[in-house]
């Protein structure tokens, strides 16, 4: 196998899908593919016909995990990359983050916001290198894990070219084939579902399988985020209250130890990050920050 890059890029009537098709094949300098994975119908042209461009057309759409798993398995690359489909990346992306990836990682780009106007970075102030999981039981509107930007860590370890992270923001991820079918073991559809917590999965099962998450500074990612009427339109069908008890369900069975593949369990990923933002430390937009007691908490509530 050779160190190609298979990309995939999910798209369910996306309307910035060939702008970032032709982003990811002008900016790439060395071997990759790209599969598309034309989840349903779409009213949006679909990019045009290349060499190492690949579709996957379903007439009726699955959702984002299957459209993943899918590619996963038509890709041939020695690496896959995930991203969505209304990205903008740097140059020489693909090298870049082949350069640093060991076997067992998970590698993610400094994240920015894409004004789609311009195809240029947007405002600054939504860019973050670093994300931690909000603490479940300060989320009152539901028991759930977030991804959280950690701005204080931004600051802190600004210097910091190739750092850890704890968990990541979904829009872009880079990692060995192998990594993700053998150790993570793909993503559970049958167990999560079609749409929620990708990057939460990807991240857990990486930290407590032994492996590691990593931030590159080196590389960028520029993500589009779509506001709520533009995801609705999305996905017309999807139930917001299923959401959220998926999101309930996934935080519980990491916080019990339920995955059979950790070497870790769930309270050693908070030792091996803390301080996380607490109440008193915490900086603009670090929410859902972890208490001080978390310990006697976590050992109160769940099965150590």
């Amino acid at each position: 196998m050779t160190n190609k890059v298979s990309i995939i890029i999910p798209a369910r009537n996306e309307k910035y899908l060939s702008k970032t098709v032709d982003d990811i094949f002008t900016k790439a300098k060395g071997e990759i593919e790209v599969i598309v994975v034309l989840d349903g119908p779409t009213e949006f042209s679909i990019p045009k016909e290349r060499p190492n461009l690949k579709f996957i057309t379903k007439a009726k759409s699955e959702g984002l995990r299957p459209a993943i798993k899918d590619a996963s398995y038509m890709a041939t690359g020695k690496y896959l990359l995930k991203i969505d489909a209304h990205c903008m990346v740097s140059e020489g992306f693909d090298e870049v983050l082949k350069k640093d990836c060991e076997d067992n990682w998970v590698v993610v780009p400094r994240y920015h916001a894409l004004n789609i106007d311009t195809w240029a970075i947007g405002n600054r102030k939504y860019s973050s290198d670093y994300f931690y999981l909000g603490c479940p039981w300060l989320n009152h509107r539901i028991f759930s894990f977030l991804d959280v930007p950690w701005r204080s860590r931004d600051a802190a370890r600004k210097d910091i070219l190739i750092d850890e992270t704890m968990t990541i923001q979904a829009s872009l991820w880079f990692m060995t084939a192998e990594h993700y079918h053998k150790r993570l073991g793909d993503l559970d559809v049958k167990r999560w579902g079609t749409w929620s917590c990708e990057q939460r999965e990807i991240s857990l099962k990486t930290w407590l399988g032994g492996g590691k998450v990593m931030v590159n500074k080196n590389v960028w990612n520029a993500h589009y985020q779509r506001n709520i009427d533009e995801r609705r339109k999305l996905v017309p069908e999807y139930s917001r209250k299923k959401d959220l008890h998926i999101h309930r369900d996934f935080a519980l069975y990491f916080l019990n130890n339920q995955w059979e593949g950790q070497v870790h369990k769930f309270d050693w990923l908070i030792e091996r990050f803390w301080p996380l933002p607490n109440i008193m430390t915490r900086t603009y937009g670090e929410k859902y920050p972890w208490p001080d007691d978390w310990r006697e908490y976590y050992k109160l509530h769940f099965n150590l």
